[in-house]
């Protein structure tokens, strides 16, 4: 049974490496919207530090080395709030910019999943095109074969030629190549098939 063109995309979208990649553009450009889009929000933010020196001027008498360090111990902690009001559009730009690169990446995904539907359409049509083919190949071997056994027995019998009876016996032959032919053909193009869906050959 030889799938539908829509069943080996499906199978085929999840694995070819190149719609892989593009979509993984397409996610870091949506990525870059977000981030585009984050400095139109207020920013919160905290820090701290903690500290402590040492010091010694000559000919005056100061503290050890150990008490310096514990007297001197200093610590800080602040909240600073940023509030965007205005930054020349540079935000706005910034956005519009990264939502474009977003087009972009969409329609270099869809550009590649139409090319991979294209060829997987073609070479569905291929395969069945050459089961087609081998089964009227079958069907002219059968025709085929009855008329070299009817022509045999007429050439045994005295009621045809040597010519009549080798003529017949070519076509045979022909019919069986053709079958062969039509075999392989459709062997190659189910393989094409498999190709695309990720099987092993």
């Amino acid at each position: 049974v030889i799938p539908s063109a829509d069943d080996v995309f499906n199978e085929a979208v999840s694995i070819k490496p190149e719609i892989a990649a593009e979509l993984s553009r397409l996610k870091g450009a949506e990525q870059s919207v977000k981030i585009a889009k984050s400095s139109l929000y207020p920013q919160l933010s905290l820090n701290g530090s903690i500290g402590t020196n040492y010091y010694k001027t000559s000919g005056v008498h100061m503290e050890g080395f150990g008490k310096q360090l514990k007297n001197n111990f200093n610590q800080a902690i602040g909240l600073s709030l940023s509030i965007p009001i205005f930054n020349r559009l540079q935000t706005r730009n910034n956005i519009r910019s990264a939502e474009i690169d977003r087009l972009n990446a969409q329609l270099v995904v869809d550009d590649a999943k139409k090319t991979l539907y294209k060829e997987i359409q073609q070479v569905c049509f291929n395969a069945i095109a050459a089961r087609d083919k081998y089964k009227s190949s079958q069907v002219a071997v059968k025709s085929s074969g009855d008329a070299f056994d009817l022509m045999k027995a007429k050439y045994e019998n005295g009621k045809a030629t040597i010519t009549e009876f080798n003529e017949t016996k070519n076509k045979l032959m022909k019919a069986e190549s053709d079958m062969l032919r039509a075999k392989y053909e459709l062997q190659y193009q189910l393989k094409l098939v498999d190709f695309y869906r990720g099987l092993p050959f």
